[in-house]
């Protein structure tokens, strides 16, 4: 009975935070659409560049901290220690915002140095200086959103989330539209607009946890009061445990930062040679440019920047995204479970985990694999960059497998497994990257395949050294096999009810809004008719019971 609480309890977190994540992707998503119209392909190149660098800088001060964090603080409250859980709360708040200080002022003063050294084509130097003060801000909010989530409380990280992008929408589109006004259409200009409202954004998500924060201390302070004795620390033991924690993970998640940024830096200086041997040779035709012709080689990889940085990764990140913060829920209570070696709890949530997040990785896969185009018209008004989100489909399922994957082993404290296995795939990465960058043709398709490639390449080492150390056993047929041909199958029913639709004459955006809810009623039916859903499955989801019962299964 306790462990399917337990399960139950990991769950109902995990879906607090995706319901959080999804609702922020998707209005993240839908401003785009604003955006792209102020700044065109080009202006939101610049911008895509300029967060790139700020991700970069964010990996290193913040994105590390809410699983260290978490998995800390739950080890300490699993033993009833709330007096040192908030002693390790305090110290990381301390010394992370001392470090982000210190980050953001570098970023601000060398921005002018990474615009003219690896962004030749492009002068991103004002967005990324608007940007850096938001690195102190997102540092803080990555130090309380690990502390309300090693509390087990995934609400404040939700609801700020939510928030958070609420207000980087409004004031993103206020400002890139005001700037590109007052400055008589300077893309330069319009893009720090648009950085400025991320700025505006990471404010408000803050002001919502330190609300939250305060009106939770009464009970925190109650727990203190019951708190048993913990081992006694110095300052420096605690800090050096919450960097043995983060190191590996920043490690592991700056180095895909890092990636992302010289992919974008060899599309800004290697991929113009490629676009101009196309051109001198007529074969144009194979960028995924419409009327790439009539643009000049510049634009034309502006465009593709862009095209790699929204239509292919926003996309692909809403449902990695959710994905993610099943692994991110997990940690705390992996660690919990480690803590009291329930070594067998651990081995049943770390099944339930791959299960449900290849439930959700597989028809998101197939759905993009399938329904690249209509879903790009429906979103952004047109199917540009649909070719690249098709492509690169596939990758979500290694995506999903390897983060997943690296958040257990984060809760088993085995964080620098991940590290290293990510160091090695990127590696990899960079080597195809050049290896592709030979053949024109390829183009911009070959950073994507190469993301697949690096992707897998992380899945498979990150899985091996998981069943190596938690003696586990994983029915592959049971957690990807039966999901993807239950995603298959609802791929082809629900493209040839699309196909109807078109033929009786409705139009592109109406039939995928039709379209895109059956399918997913299609999965589900299929799903619970061959067993890969079941009702197991489903009353470890909060609401799963009364489903339950409604479907009588």
């Amino acid at each position: 009975m306790k462990t399917t609480d337990n399960k139950q309890s990991l769950m109902k977190g995990a879906m607090i935070l995706s319901i959080g994540v999804l609702a922020s992707r998707i209005i993240g998503m839908l401003y785009r659409i604003p955006i792209r119209n102020i700044l065109g392909d080009e202006g939101q190149s610049l911008y895509g560049v300029a967060y790139g660098i700020y991700v970069v800088i964010l990996t290193l001060t913040a994105m590390a901290i809410p699983g260290a964090l978490s998995k800390l603080i739950a080890e300490r409250r699993a033993a009833g220690a709330y007096r040192e859980a908030q002693r390790v709360f305090h110290l990381a708040m301390l010394y992370s915002i001392g470090f982000a200080c210190i980050m953001a002022v570098s970023l601000w003063l060398g921005a002018d140095f990474i615009s003219d050294n690896f962004y030749k084509s492009q002068d991103v130097a004002l967005p990324i200086r608007a940007l850096a003060p938001t690195v102190v801000i997102a540092t803080s909010l990555g130090v309380l959103r690990g502390y309300f989530q090693g509390r087990g409380d995934m609400t404040p990280t939700a609801s700020s989330q939510i928030i958070e992008q609420i207000f980087n929408v409004i004031f993103s589109v206020i400002l890139a539209s005001y700037f590109m006004k007052i400055t008589n259409k300077n893309l330069e200009w319009g893009a720090t607009g648009s950085a400025l409202g991320t700025g505006v954004g990471a404010v408000a998500g803050f002001v919502v946890l330190i609300t939250l924060f305060i009106k939770k201390r009464p009970q925190a302070q109650a727990e203190l009061k019951e708190s048993k004795a913990y081992d006694d620390q110095s300052t420096w033991m605690i800090l050096k445990q919450i960097l043995n924690m983060m190191i590996p993970v920043i490690v592991s998640a700056s180095v895909f930062s890092i990636m992302t940024s010289i992919d974008q830096s060899m599309i800004s200086n290697i991929l113009p040679k490629n676009i101009e041997y196309l051109r001198d040779h007529q074969m144009l035709s194979s960028v995924p440019v419409i009327d790439a012709g009539i643009y000049s080689t510049e634009s034309i990889v502006s465009q593709l920047s862009g095209q790699l940085s929204f239509q292919y990764m926003t996309f692909m990140n809403i449902p990695v995204s959710l994905i993610l913060q099943l692994g991110l829920a997990s940690v705390p209570a992996i660690a919990a479970g480690m803590a009291a070696k329930q070594i067998e709890d651990v081995r049943h949530k770390t099944k339930m985990i791959f299960k449900v997040g290849m439930l959700i990785a597989a028809p998101s896969a197939i759905g993009f694999l399938v329904f690249a185009g209509p879903i790009l018209t429906l979103v952004v008004g047109d199917a540009s960059g649909s070719e690249l989100l098709s492509t690169g489909a596939i990758a979500i399922l290694a995506i999903s497998i390897a983060q997943l994957s690296a958040g257990i082993l984060q809760g088993m404290s085995k964080q620098k497994i991940p590290t290293i296995n990510a160091i090695i795939a990127c590696a990899i990465k960079i080597v195809i990257n050049l290896v592709a960058l030979r053949f024109p043709t390829l183009n911009i398709y070959g950073f994507v395949h190469s993301t697949t490639i690096c992707y897998v390449i992380y899945a498979v080492l990150n899985m091996y050294y998981l069943q190596k150390y938690l003696s586990i056993r994983m029915s592959w047929k049971e957690i990807l096999i039966r999901p993807t041909t239950c995603a298959v199958i609802m791929g082809i029913v629900s493209l040839a009810i699309y196909k109807g639709f078109l033929w009786i004459g409705l139009s592109t955006k109406l039939s995928i809004v039709v379209v895109l809810p059956i399918a997913a009623i299609i999965y589900f039916v299929v799903g619970i008719g061959t067993h890969t859903i079941t009702k197991n499955d489903l009353s470890y989801i909060p609401g799963g019971r009364k489903l339950i019962k409604l479907l009588k299964i």
